[in-house]
């Protein structure tokens, strides 16, 4: 093993509050199949505990998340008659462009099974989330079709979302390489999992959480994002340095802080992953709570779910390794349509 390989073995196994792994062998050519070996085995440990994690060594460089917060922060200081020229429609589909301070109630989309009791639940589905979005996703979604502020609204903003867009679909992709080989998959059962991406239905997620007023903050149902699970395979998300990013311990019941730290992206697995893993690798809780009421929070996550019409199963190789196949099969058309009308996300 040369000193390269050497420096990320050490890397890799440094923790943090939500802990880190370094997956620099995964975005980089050169590294060995013992060193990838490595890295993907520390992702399962890591990962598979709360269904989170810290990434470093992404590939995605500090100066284009810099731009990313830059633009970010543009575009949502924008007069409001502005932002409303590229307005979310009022239904789930197409999910694009802009929606207002308090439209979403993410603490509805839960389907956990380790949610702490009906009451506390009941409860995180009454919060409204106050922040505001716009979504961007391929331009060849015919159903998730884009919603573009004009050209002179904001000028390069859509030739930057969309290069955005690409450069985090190939961090999503190398970061799918390695949760393959943290479950072992077989080759023929990888080759399955890749072709739910053909990277047209992921979504960028643009996000201000603006200051909050103190007689918001007095309202117990005033929050940034409720408690919630993703229905992506799974998502990764920046978040500036504010914070606010929580998840939930599973052992413990509380919620941890997911730190910002310069270089690090945090990822958390959701439904669809959780289903593909047979339940080795949980769909993470997790929420924003307000640690800084004064200023505006920014993040940008990125949802990487499958291809609509995808077949999403339990992997043969775990269900035997298991000895049950936990999960039904089913499509990510299917549930998430499912999910919606059960659960009236939009208000």
């Amino acid at each position: 093993m040369d000193a390269k390989d050497a420096t990320v073995l050490k890397k890799s196994v440094e923790g943090k509050t939500v802990p880190i792994v370094d997956i620099t062998p995964f975005t980089t050519t050169g590294y060995s199949p013992e060193v990838k070996k490595h890295v993907a085995t520390e992702l399962a440990s890591k990962a598979s505990i709360d269904g989170c994690v810290g990434i470093s060594g992404h590939g995605v460089p500090d100066e284009v998340v810099a731009t990313a917060f830059v633009m970010t922060k543009k575009l949502f200081e924008l007069p409001f008659e502005e932002k409303m020229k590229a307005p979310h429609p009022d239904a789930p589909v197409p999910h694009r462009g802009y929606s207002g301070t308090g439209r979403e109630n993410a603490a509805r989309k839960t389907e956990t099974e380790d949610w702490d009791g009906s009451a506390k639940k009941a409860d995180y589905e009454k919060l409204t989330d106050y922040k505001e979005s716009y979504e961007i996703g391929s331009e060849s979604n015919e159903v998730n079709y884009n919603i573009w502020l004009p050209e002179q609204a904001f000028p390069g903003f859509r030739t930057w979302g969309l290069e955005l867009y690409w450069r985090l679909h190939e961090t999503a992709m190398s970061i799918l390489e390695a949760l393959m080989m943290s479950l072992e998959l077989a080759e023929d059962e990888m080759e399955e999992v890749r072709a739910l991406h053909t990277g047209h239905d992921h979504q960028l997620r643009l996000l201000h959480y603006p200051p909050i007023e103190e007689v918001l903050r007095k309202d117990k149902h005033t929050s940034r994002l409720g408690a919630h699970t993703d229905w992506s395979q799974f998502t990764l998300l920046f978040q500036d340095e504010h914070g606010g990013l929580q998840f939930l311990n599973r052992s413990t019941g509380e919620f941890i802080d997911a730190v910002p730290m310069e270089g690090v992206l945090y990822m958390n697995i959701g439904d669809m992953f959780q289903r593909i893993s047979n339940g080795f690798y949980p769909s993470a809780l997790h929420r924003v709570i307000i640690k800084n009421p004064h200023a505006s929070r920014y993040s940008i996550p990125f949802f990487v779910p499958p291809n609509s019409d995808g077949i999403i199963r339990p992997q043969p190789s775990r269900v035997e390794k298991d000895g049950e196949e936990k999960y039904e099969v089913v499509t990510f058309r299917e549930y998430s349509r499912k999910a919606f009308e059960s659960m009236n996300v939009y208000n």
